[in-house]
């Protein structure tokens, strides 16, 4: 079966602003633009359809869902949904289809956008109603966001001038999983952490620890787990002699979950670890 390798949608690399930045508050966005301070190309990350367009106040915005499962930069098979924003004009409009490489937008400055550039945003799966909501910080992102860097590959070709500081991988080391898994979550589906995660916060009374990359708010009750699973690691992930979990150490969480439930909305599910019922990110989350 051919797999379109979903990649990143500007042939010249560089990024102005990152993830959890500036206007990005909360989210996992980049903004991105050419070489210089003229308006280039973005290019579809993927042949997909257009779900929607927003023309507004706010900007011009185009949801672009895959139109098939394709395959990542984790080299993982999933549906993506890519968010674009700032271009200066409406070239699309809904249910429009772009080939993967064909022109899908520019760089612009509509809306609330200083200099030209483009707002990308990928999401797992496919387009989810409504398109974006308001997170706790007040910004508005796309629903089952991701890290684009983990799901677009580089082509060995492309000019990198900033890479935001990400990790990218080329093309050339993208390879499918022996195992092929959607990567979208389910009541039901089995995922696992396979992450190191540093400790944010820690109830002895509850043998309980919190981690800020597992869930947004850490200090309410219902984002804690149980201790007892958690392996302590070093950086490297190589388990310590003393296990004894405290704020600032890190861990490993082994084991295979079930997803219990799932919040779209806050891009959550909720997972049984130990004796303890949590809510997590979905994103740290690997189907299996």
């Amino acid at each position: 079966m051919f797999l379109e390798k979903a990649k990143y949608p500007m042939p010249t690399m560089n990024i102005t602003q990152g993830y959890n930045q500036g206007t990005h508050a909360g989210a996992y966005a980049l903004d991105m633009k050419g070489e210089d301070q003229g308006i280039d190309w973005v290019l579809a990350p993927f042949t997909g359809v257009i779900r929607k367009v927003d023309n507004a106040s706010y900007g011009i915005w185009y949801w672009f869902e895959s139109l098939e499962p394709v395959l990542c930069a984790n080299g993982q098979q999933s549906y993506l949904t890519a968010l674009f924003g700032h271009d200066n004009k409406q070239r699309h409009k809904v249910g429009d289809i772009i080939k993967q490489g064909e022109r899908l937008c520019a760089e612009g400055t509509s809306g609330n956008a200083t200099g030209n550039h483009c707002h990308m945003e990928i999401a797992r799966g496919r387009f989810v109603t409504g398109g974006w909501y308001k997170n706790k910080q007040g910004v508005y992102m796309i629903y089952n966001a991701v890290r684009p860097n983990e799901y677009l590959c580089l082509p060995d070709a492309y000019r990198v001038i900033n890479d935001g500081g990400l990790s990218w991988k080329k093309e050339s080391q993208v390879a499918l999983q022996n195992e092929v898994i959607d990567q979208v979550l389910h009541v039901g589906s089995k995922v696992e952490l396979r992450g190191i995660y540093k400790i944010s916060a820690v109830s002895a009374s509850k043998n309980a620890v919190a981690c800020n990359e597992l869930a947004d708010t850490p200090f309410l009750d219902y984002n804690y787990i149980d201790a007892t699973p958690c392996i302590e690691v070093d950086k490297q992930g190589v388990a310590t002699k003393d296990q004894v979990c405290d704020t600032g150490h890190f861990i490993k969480i082994p084991g295979v979950f079930t997803v219990l439930a799932v919040d779209k909305e806050s891009n959550a599910c909720k997972i049984k670890i130990g004796n303890r019922e949590t809510w997590v990110k979905c994103e740290p989350c690997t189907e299996v």
